[in-house]
């Protein structure tokens, strides 16, 4: 009967060092080839909480059998920074503060834009006092909720924005001049990218504010993820089918649209920083790809998790503020701002040969 739970639990764990393999390499598998294996990158943290469980309990039962698991950490251990940083790094010197949100449309909790809500993350954008700022998903259509002719951010000079839909788009905005702008657009979407060329302290820099595809889930399917009847088999068959399409969808849309930013990334003739709602973890085909030889501000200078999504599913970090090795990051941080579906990410900037 021992030797029955062990084999059966020593079998468990195999399935969990499968599932962990396929996570760790499903930042090279495009999902427009193998779709599948990106679910599996999105739940790398469970996947690696259930392997170092195993690993404590064989080390009581049976230490040699830890290994399985073991290597096939140590073998990803490349993403265990990606999604966990213990130290940080800050500075009170000044540098050039770069802060990215998506805020919604400023509809907060509620199903439409929210004056209240939007004047919340004004203020939050006051008292930031960043000198580039990018938004994603801005109601521009509606003055009445937010006035971007006079957003009232004594340091913002200069801006940028684009409509992607009929709701909103992006918005970069700036203490620096704009030398230039443009637009990335991507067929049958409605997200986008905008980039904007500034002159910061004497050099032309290019900023990306990126949306890249979403889910699009409606409040109704994930509704449906939390409160599946597996008692009625043909039903949960069903909605999970509807479910796995628009995931399928997503994925292989956003698998496009990042390789499409990183050849735009490589034929950029300036130092760049790439701000942005990526709607991907880093383990993923979408953060390896556009991230390329970029650092990323969390892993360079912020501490903790840095969970950035603030709705019902379990996504972690899915925003990002990447730059060139030209510059070198300090004070990473992620608001607990509650106005979104998303929290704002921060970090301070410096030339990388005067702080390193």
């Amino acid at each position: 009967m021992k030797n029955f739970l062990v084999y059966t639990l020593l079998f468990l764990n195999l399935v969990a060092i499968a599932a962990l393999g396929i996570s760790i390499i499903s930042v090279y598998l495009s999902p427009e080839i193998i779709w599948a294996a990106a679910l599996f990158g999105m739940a790398y943290p469970y996947l690696l909480v259930v392997n170092l469980i195993f690993i404590v309990f064989w080390v009581f039962i049976k230490p040699w059998f830890t290994l399985f698991s073991l290597v096939t950490i140590l073998a990803g251990y490349q993403h265990l920074g990606n999604y966990l940083q213990l130290t940080g790094k800050t500075t009170t010197e000044k540098g050039v503060r770069i802060t990215s949100y998506n805020v919604r449309y400023f509809m907060g909790a509620t199903e439409f834009p929210n004056k209240e809500n939007a004047d919340h993350i004004l203020n939050f954008l006051r008292q930031d006092n960043a000198d580039i700022i990018c938004l994603q998903e801005v109601r521009l259509n509606k003055r009445q909720i937010f006035d971007i002719s006079n957003p009232k951010l004594p340091q913002i000079s200069h801006m940028q924005l684009a409509h992607s839909s009929n709701a909103g788009g992006q918005l970069t905005m700036t203490r620096f001049p704009i030398l230039n702008m443009g637009e990335i657009r991507f067929k049958n979407s409605g997200n986008m990218i905008i980039y904007t060329d500034i002159l910061m302290n004497s050099d032309t820099v290019r900023v990306y504010n990126c949306h890249l595809q979403s889910y699009q889930l409606r409040p109704r399917e994930i509704n449906t993820i939390d409160s599946m009847d597996f008692e009625n088999q043909e039903k949960s068959k069903e909605k999970w089918l509807e479910l796995s399409l628009k995931f399928r969808k997503a994925l292989i849309k956003r698998a496009e649209q990042a390789a499409t930013l990183r050849e735009h990334l490589n034929q950029c003739p300036y130092p760049v920083i790439v701000c942005g709602d990526f709607n991907d973890t880093p383990v993923s085909f979408t953060y390896r790809t556009v991230r390329g030889e970029l650092e990323d501000s969390f892993t360079k200078s912020g501490k903790g998790t840095a969970n950035t999504y603030n709705g019902k599913l379990p996504s972690f970090r899915i925003d990002y503020i990447l730059y060139s090795a030209k510059f070198t990051s300090y004070n990473f941080e992620v608001s607990s701002l509650n106005h979104s579906d998303h929290y704002p990410i921060s970090c301070d900037l410096f030339p990388a040969e005067k702080k390193e």
